[in-house]
């Protein structure tokens, strides 16, 4: 080679080492630079929902504006395009992408926090008496339906990440994050939800009803308990005020649905459905009870309520850890403590039918009463129904189609819309008691899905597998006929009686129903285009049985099983196997 080619190689060599020296330092710096502010912001994130949590709006300020500088900064450093080029290294790269994702979610999340703001705001600054500011709401409603829509893709792009694919302190700080967006991401939901729908329900455009149904998950149902007592609420400006109460016992039993009802359902569930109040929440579809429980109270009071909500005394402890003690007509105190054993317990072995009767519908009376009162913390009663809402404790359907819209397409929409939100791969479980007595308490269900077979033709054979027991002591059927049923319906005393339902993702089909090892002539239907299996158990006190129920599920759908189920007293054991993902290649 001659001299002078050789001295230009030299030269291109040096400077390309130059350049690549340059290049490293940079990234180097710009990484730096990006752990530094993630160090300051992890625990200002951290931060953040602690404040939330504490309702404490001046401190969730300063920790937003830091999160803001700080996030800001991150997110500019990580993405420079050197970055980005170096996001293809071999073993570096999935590290760095994972640092960049972690640090622009973190600005987002930074700048949704004002949306917060603007919820506890719209809470907090109300006029005495009233539960909420509607006018002040309204005006939020569209930033913090921003804010909610930003903490939820925050939390999908966290979830994204492969945390086993990056080293510890990086995988460390992408799972503290994401914990942070995660617990979050829902409350910001419900607060977008609330501010869309609340201005409307309590009446800030006239007087609405609202009509609670309190269910009793003593005695299962598909949306959570028998529907035994009703609270109707009237909503103005704000205000609520109570205007009329009644229990099961003030509807007739009919020979004929109250309401029509679809032959898929009545397939399902019985022809029991829209022929008894307590009923009503049987169907999976809470449009469907909605009008089912309106028909009911229309044909009671000759009025239609605008809004039917369902809560349960699991959602009661909830308020109360807000509310504080409220005292009931006899003088005895109800806290979050002795909530759940005074409604769901005692009653059944110490008092009379109606006594039960008038201790639930004065329990719910006496909490509701001090929320409407306005002199409760607004947020902290959102914060409070989170997990009771999260678990389908709560179920909401309005007679105002705007509203009614939003509603279905939210958790809170009832059984159905759980199923839907929990992904396109879910499936549903459903218990409904047929002992016709209070002994879901001593009921324990374990549910868990296994993949039998990978077909050729793109479908796969899960078998969702329900194991159910009954820890009831052998002397159980001593206990009074409120608890037992007293054998009425079929079921010995002291035994569990339950139908029980799955229903499949879209685009499934029915296979075999097996119980207690044998095949099981099970009711199925297809019911808004979900395939569904019904069968009946008993189980004596420390009897244990199974029931597998097979369907085809697409092959997409079963690789990415989710379950939702009745909320129950006890809670299930739930577990869901890998799919065709885990056993077979693509």
């Amino acid at each position: 080679m001659p001299r002078k080619a050789r001295r230009w190689v030299l030269i291109g060599s040096l400077s390309f080492g130059v350049l690549v020296v340059v290049c490293a330092a940079w990234l180097g710096w710009r990484v730096w630079t990006v752990k530094s502010e993630l160090d300051a912001l992890v625990p200002l994130a951290a931060e953040a929902r602690t404040a939330i949590d504490a309702g404490d709006r001046s401190r969730l300020s300063e920790v937003s504006q830091a999160m803001s500088a700080g996030a800001e900064r991150a997110a500019t450093a990580a993405g420079d395009p050197l970055w980005r080029l170096a996001e293809a290294i071999p073993g570096a790269g999935e590290n760095l992408v994972a640092v960049r994702v972690v640090a622009t979610e973190l600005d987002r999340v930074a700048q949704a926090a004002p949306g917060v703001l603007e919820i506890t705001e719209s809470l907090e600054d109300r006029a005495p008496g009233t539960l909420v500011d509607t006018a002040a709401l309204a005006a939020s409603s569209a930033q913090i339906t921003d804010s909610a829509r930003s903490f939820a893709r925050s939390a999908e792009a966290l979830a994204a990440l492969d945390v086993d694919a990056l080293i510890s302190p990086v995988a460390r700080g992408v799972s503290q994050v994401r914990d942070v967006v995660d617990a979050l991401a829902p409350l910001t939901g419900v607060a977008a939800g609330a501010a869309d729908i609340l201005p409307g329900a309590l009446g800030g455009e006239g007087v609405r009803s609202i009509l609670l149904m309190v269910q009793n998950p003593a005695e299962l149902r598909t949306g959570g308990g028998i529907s035994g007592s009703f609270v109707e609420l009237q909503a103005d400006g704000g205000r609520l005020t109570l205007a009329r109460q009644a229990d099961s016992s003030e509807f007739p039993r009919l020979t004929t649905p109250i309401v029509e009802v679809p032959a898929t359902t009545t397939a399902l569930y019985g022809d029991g459905v829209a022929r008894y109040v307590q009923n009503a929440s049987m169907t999976p579809d809470f449009a469907a009870t909605g009008d089912i429980v309106s028909a009911w109270w229309s044909t009671l009071t000759g009025r239609t309520p605008d809004m039917v909500v369902s809560v349960d005394p699991y959602t009661l402890q909830a308020l109360l850890t807000v509310t504080g003690p409220v005292t009931l007509p006899s003088g005895a105190a109800l806290n979050a403590d002795n909530v759940l054993d005074t409604l769901l317990v005692q009653p059944y072995v110490s008092l009379a039918s109606d006594q039960q009767t008038e201790l639930f519908s004065a329990a719910v009376e006496a909490v509701f009463a001090r929320v409407a009162d306005g002199s409760v913390d607004a947020l902290g009663v959102l914060r409070a129904v989170e997990k009771p809402a999260a678990d389908g404790r709560i179920s909401v359907w309005s007679a105002h189609d705007d509203e009614q819209e939003l509603i279905a397409r939210s958790a809170l929409g009832g059984p159905l819309a759980r199923q839907d939100a929990a992904g396109p791969g879910a499936f549903a479980v459903y218990f409904n008691d047929a002992t016709g007595g209070k002994m879901a308490g001593y009921l324990d269900v374990a549910i868990d899905s296994q993949t039998v077979e990978c077909r050729a033709d793109g479908l796969t054979d899960v078998a969702l597998t329900v194991t159910m027991g009954s820890h009831a002591p052998a002397d159980v059927g001593s206990l009074p006929f409120s608890v037992t049923g007293g054998g009425m319906f079929g079921v010995g005393i002291g035994d569990i009686g339950t139908n029980v339902t799955v229903t499949a993702p879209r685009g499934s089909f029915v296979g075999e129903v097996i119980v207690k090892g044998e095949r099981y002539p099970a009711a199925t239907a297809i019911e808004g285009e979900r395939a569904a299996s019904t069968a009946r158990v008993n189980l004596s006190p420390s009897e244990v049985n199974t029931l597998e129920f097979h369907f085809l599920v697409p092959r997409d759908d079963a690789d990415s099983v989710r379950i939702v189920h009745t909320p129950l007293m006890n809670a299930a054991d739930v577990s869901i196997d890998g799919g065709c993902a885990a056993t077979v290649s693509p």
